[in-house]
């Protein structure tokens, strides 16, 4: 398992990333941007599962400007957070707002590919890297399109994966393999024995 950065240093990376992003850089390396938001912790105290069920609740009754002020929230602590992308770009898409959906749905597809070219989720050895369980599901549930059935842990040659069982849209069920080294490694730096959320 590749030794973390200290949550200082990876701050300090995930900062300058930020910084290309919020300029219009979106040829950042996508893949660092978001390790080192999820190492250097750059949520503190603020909750994104909380904000993205918030969000969520605020969408479904209509209230899209109350739902995207969550989202951009979120991205303010967060800009490589994909759920927030997904929300704020479903909420500019309803207010009409169609230059700056564009720009989210740009920012979105560069965190997916981003997840998606890390390999191909068939195997331990081609498992897509994801820092947290909210980009697994972000990529079940909108770029595959899956419904998750149920997941375990697995460790093999040194890494920690969550091998979720799946079943596609033709109800054929499929095994998805998830690199978690990041959790893990987090998780065992703070003593932790619960698994982050985030």
């Amino acid at each position: 398992m590749p030794r973390l950065a200290d949550a200082t240093t990876a701050r300090a990376k995930y900062d300058d990333l930020a910084a290309k992003v919020k300029a219009g850089d979106l040829n950042v390396d996508w893949k660092a941007l978001r390790l080192n938001a999820r190492v250097g912790e750059v949520y503190g105290d603020y909750d994104p599962y909380d904000a993205a069920k918030r969000s969520g609740e605020a969408y479904q009754k209509g209230d899209y400007e109350g739902a995207l002020k969550v989202a951009q929230d979120t991205l303010a602590h967060n800009i490589a957070d994909g759920d927030a992308h997904l929300a704020a770009f479903s909420c500019l898409q309803q207010l009409g707002k169609g230059s700056e959906a564009e720009e989210e749905r740009k920012i979105l597809l560069a965190i997916f590919d981003s997840i998606m070219k890390s390999g191909d989720g068939k195997s331990p050895q081609t498992a897509w890297f994801a820092v947290g369980i909210r980009e697994e599901y972000l990529v079940m549930q909108f770029v595959l399109e899956v419904q998750f059935k149920q997941q375990h842990s697995w460790k093999q040659d040194g890494h920690f994966y969550d091998v979720v069982q799946v079943t596609d849209k033709d109800g054929k069920d499929q095994v998805l393999w998830f690199n978690t080294d990041t959790d893990i490694a987090l998780l065992q730096r703070a003593g932790d024995t619960k698994r982050h959320i985030y």
